[in-house]
Formats: C-alpha cells, structure tokens, sequence
C-alpha cells in the first residue's frame, strides 16, 4: 500500500512539473474569444497629388455706374473649361485637409446700350488658389473651400479698358472616389473682385464684378 501511494505521489509530481513545461512550448491563441477583430487597412486613401480637368457653366455678375448712362446691370455667362492640381492629406480616419489650384477659361461677354452708350464687357479667364477641409466616408468626401482668385476683366465701347484683378473665393463640393486612381467631383465656386474703374475713351464706367462657377470633373491621384 506505501508502495502504491509512493508511485501515485511521484507520478502526481511528474505531471504537475511536465504540463507547465509542455503548455509553455504550445503556440498561445487568443486569451480572449471576444476581442474585437483587426481593424481593415483602409480601403480608399485620399492622401496624395492629384491633377484634373473640369467643365461647367460661369455666370458674372456686373452692377455698374458712369457718366451718362446712370446705374445699370450687365450680366454675362458661357462655357467653363479648365484644369486644377493639388494635394489631399488625411488629418484623422475621416478628416482631410487641402491645398488646389486651378485655371478655367470662361467666355464671358456682355453688350449693351445703357442711356444709349453702347458697352460690352468681357471676362476671358479666372484662376483661384484655395485650401479645402472635408469630411470623409470611406469613398466620398464632402468639403468646404477657400482662398484668393484672379480674372481679367474687360470693359469696352468707343475705347477699352482691362485689368487682372485679385479678389477672394469661397466654394463647396462632393467628390467620390471610383477607383483608388480616379475620383470625380461637383462644385460650386464664388469669387468676388470688388469695384474697379475703367476709362473708354472719355466714358468711365465702374463696375464691381461677382463670378460664379458651377462645374465637374475628374482627377487623377498619384
């Protein structure tokens, strides 16, 4: 009987020495069965330079005054065909934050005859440099943007007058992103240019100037 608990106590001994051993050579899985899962790497990544090209409608707006024609308006609109370029980079999971540049060429052009002075006014081009801030969802981003512009601004009739001016720019839009290479957009853009003066001739004309730009188009992400 001493002989049988003497066997039974050593193998008892054996074992509990032997199974820590061998537990600690086993691969450890997942202490915990429910800890969340890895989080996917993301699936669009918007950082990076980009460039594109856009089409659209620009309107300009025109609330002038001069020397025998009294205050009139002579609005104009056309086609809007241009280029832009920029960088995106993604502050947090779902916030992006911009720099973009672009170039349109908008045909513009107005005549009139207000107190019988025959006028017409044209504007050829505009360019505006922005920062842009958007929120993501995964392949669509919606955002807000900002900055200064540049146009040329043409008045004339009897003589011409033109200028480039500088004014201020703000604008939003939606962009998705169909491939990780190719995203698509719509915006809207406002610039304003303020009141300037032009001489034609012996007739002055001052005149502010309001663009608007609506437009889409597609880029290309390096």
């Amino acid at each position: 009987m001493k002989r049988l608990l003497g066997t039974l106590l050593a193998g008892t001994m054996v074992t509990a020495v032997a199974v820590p051993a061998m537990a600690a050579d086993l691969p450890m899985g997942n202490s915990d069965p429910y800890a969340s899962a890895p989080v996917p790497a993301e699936r669009f990544y918007w950082t990076g330079f980009y460039f594109g090209g856009t089409l659209g409608y620009g309107w300009g707006q025109r609330d002038a005054s001069g020397g025998g024609t009294g205050n009139f308006d002579l609005d104009s609109g056309g086609v809007n065909v241009g280029v832009h370029a920029g960088y995106n980079h993604m502050m947090a999971p779902n916030f992006l934050i911009g720099v973009e540049g672009d170039l349109s060429y908008s045909d513009q052009s107005k005549r009139g005859a207000p107190g019988g002075t025959a006028l017409r006014a044209t504007s050829n081009w505009i360019s505006t440099y922005r920062a842009r801030a958007g929120y993501v969802m995964d392949n669509v981003l919606f955002y807000g943007t900002g900055g200064f512009a540049l146009a040329d601004r043409k008045w004339s009739g009897g003589g011409s007058d033109s200028n480039v001016d500088f004014g201020w720019t703000l604008g939003a839009g939606v962009e998705t992103m169909l491939t990780s290479n190719l995203t698509a957009r719509a915006e809207y853009i406002y610039a304003d240019f303020g009141k300037e003066t032009f001489n034609l001739g012996g007739t002055t004309v001052r005149s502010d100037f309001d663009e608007h730009l609506g437009r889409v188009g597609l880029s290309y992400k390096f």
